[in-house]
């Protein structure tokens, strides 16, 4: 879990604890200016002291017990501050804050430099965002099992997802990365487009809304062997991008996304993907290998069996067009710098992963 228990005498209280906050955000890739102004927001929440009411000795009680002990380096708790304290909260004294070590919970996703997307090894590393191609139409799943190559398990409720989505979902989280969980992702279509890589036009912001749509209808359900328990979520839970009352198109539109993704992350449980890369490649099964061969830094050889079921291809598809398919798809991944060589033998892939550049 992406988690610290931060006192308030120190982060935001001091301006030397705030320098050094900034300096190790700055150093996890997140720009100077957002930082500071994250800081700020950190500092503008009060916590209520301990002694003020039995009724708030055991609400923070219950939030200490909660929460698990911190990773080194890590800035982020996953648990929020209890709305019934933020709301009759009173100001402490760094002095009295650090008599009393009284703990405020924030959330947020890990941080990574701008140059990179992330998201969590067992989305990666299933066919949650399919490889199928394009042209085939899209089924609705009810909460239909999602394969996965490795431990985990996943089911999906809604229209299904593919590598187009994925793209999408990747830069979303890039966005909310810098806000506290809970708080609304505004951004333009324009500007949402562009750093996908899609046409500036009316038909890519149809499509990037169809997107989002399909994703605020979802259900989905992560089983994971290093939570010992399930997770389940929509992934979008808000979508805004027309007034309720108008019905105008919203200049910005607002998103929220699904709190519990935090959790998924944790401290070291993703993969993080070189986005120049990906805009690169073919979307379908080059990028889904992208993906799924960079959650591991040194990939060990796979069948093409297995990568047909982990990319979610049709059983339908003969041995020599999966052949075919993997072999072009690799190709590609060697073309933008991802790969240095693969080899197919017996039906068993082997690749040769180039040096991170992050």
């Amino acid at each position: 879990m992406n988690k610290q228990s931060i006192d308030t005498g120190q982060v935001p209280l001091t301006k030397r604890a705030q320098d050094a906050w900034i300096k190790r955000a700055v150093k996890n890739g997140m720009p100077e200016t957002d930082a500071r102004d994250l800081v700020e927001k950190m500092a503008a929440i009060k916590v209520e002291k301990p002694s003020r009411t039995r009724a708030a000795k055991s609400s923070m009680a219950n939030v200490s017990a909660n929460t698990n002990p911190a990773a080194p380096g890590d800035f982020f708790t996953d648990q929020s501050l209890p709305i019934s304290n933020a709301s009759t909260a009173l100001p402490i004294s760094p002095k009295k804050a650090e008599s009393t070590a009284v703990a405020v919970e924030i959330s947020q996703l890990p941080l990574w430099p701008d140059v990179m997307r992330s998201l969590p090894n067992e989305l990666l590393r299933s066919a949650l965002f399919n490889a199928r191609n394009k042209n085939q139409p899209r089924v609705n799943m009810k909460s239909e099992p999602i394969a996965v190559i490795g431990d985990g398990r996943i089911s999906y409720q809604g229209e299904e997802l593919r590598q187009d989505d994925e793209t999408v979902f990747l830069q979303l989280v890039h966005l909310a990365r810098q806000h506290l969980v809970g708080q609304l992702v505004e951004f333009t279509a324009y500007s949402f487009c562009k750093s996908i890589n899609w046409p500036i036009n009316k038909q890519s912001y149809e499509r990037l809304k169809e997107c989002f749509k399909r994703m605020q209808a979802s259900g989905l359900d992560v089983y994971s062997k290093r939570l010992g328990r399930g997770v389940s979520l929509s992934m979008i839970p808000v979508f805004e991008y027309k007034d309720a009352e108008t019905e105008k198109s919203l200049p910005r539109w607002r998103i929220r996304i699904a709190p519990e993704l935090v959790e998924l992350f944790g401290n070291n449980y993703f993969t993080r993907i070189e986005w120049a890369q990906r805009l690169q490649l073919s979307v379908g099964l080059a990028t889904w290998l992208h993906g799924y061969l960079a959650t591991h830094r040194v990939p060990y050889p796979i069948k093409i069996e297995t990568i047909a079921k982990g990319a979610g291809l049709k059983q339908e598809t003969t041995k020599s067009e999966l052949r075919r398919l993997i072999k072009k798809a690799l190709a590609n991944l060697v073309e933008c710098g991802f790969l240095i060589d693969f080899e197919i033998s017996n039906d068993v892939v082997a690749v040769k992963r180039a040096e991170h550049k992050v």
